[in-house]
């Protein structure tokens, strides 16, 4: 598990981290107007993560996953959709487990270029 530091062009030059296990997204932020701010989120995240009360699940048919509230009602969203709730309610445990010594993958400039 790690976490995935990107800049997207596509909705401003803004940062936006993920949550991934392997080459899968599990988690997805909101975006960030600097990095600065989304290596804050990330901080809270590790801080808030391992506690299975901050999650909320959803338990709609076809729409099993499981979404992290983190500083200041910031929301992760859950990027997977799992087939029964026993498999998310497993994920979401293995991401509480282990998501607050995940390291973290820069992928994007210190400074977001002009579009």
């Amino acid at each position: 598990m790690y976490f995935l530091i990107e800049n997207q062009p596509k909705i401003g030059n803004r940062y936006q981290f993920k949550v991934m296990e392997k080459n899968d997204s599990i988690l997805i932020s909101e975006p960030f107007l600097c990095k600065e701010d989304c290596l804050r989120a990330i901080s809270a995240t590790r801080r808030h993560g391992p506690v299975v009360e901050n999650y909320s699940t959803w338990d709609l048919p076809g729409d099993l996953r499981f979404n992290l509230y983190i500083k200041n009602d910031s929301l992760l969203k859950g990027t997977q959709r799992y087939k029964s709730i026993e498999e998310r309610d497993l994920a979401l445990q293995q991401v509480a487990d282990h998501i607050s010594l995940a390291p973290t993958r820069d992928m994007a400039p210190d400074l977001a270029m002009a579009a």
